[in-house]
């Protein structure tokens, strides 16, 4: 006997999860930007949680603890959509990985060469006057 049901949608958030996971983001920005021992969540699963986000609906950012709810990242994340409220974790966070930006890229960037066998051979990197803007 069926008692609830509940319903909610999966889209991009699996797929992206497990390609995050390949890449160790949480693991990355967690190394680089570790956050307070009392909290529910890491800025790792956050950041995580965003790029899903962004991938799932393209939008301004906020709000991401209702978007949460509505698809099923609770189930792919392990992570409640209360801890995912914009104005509590996007601030720190982001804040957080501003101040290692490059260094994230960086890690990640080499991090995909090696797990996808990207051919790199025939990449050029092009590099511009302007220092990056976070």
């Amino acid at each position: 006997m069926v008692t609830s049901v509940v319903e909610k949608r999966l889209g991009a958030p699996p797929v992206a999860a497990e390609f995050l996971r390949r890449l160790d983001v949480a693991g990355t920005v967690d190394r680089l930007c570790p956050g307070r021992d009392i909290a529910h969540a890491t800025q790792g699963q956050f950041i995580e949680v965003v790029v899903a986000t962004r991938l799932t609906a393209p939008a301004p950012l906020w709000r991401v603890d209702r978007w949460a709810r509505e698809w099923a990242v609770d189930q792919v994340s392990r992570i409640e959509p209360e801890l995912l409220t914009t104005t509590v974790r996007a601030g720190p966070a982001l804040d957080a990985i501003a101040a290692h930006i490059r260094e994230l890229a960086d890690s990640v960037g080499a991090r995909t060469i090696g797990e996808f066998g990207i051919d790199v051979s025939t990449f050029h990197w092009a590099m511009t006057t302007r220092p990056w803007r976070v």
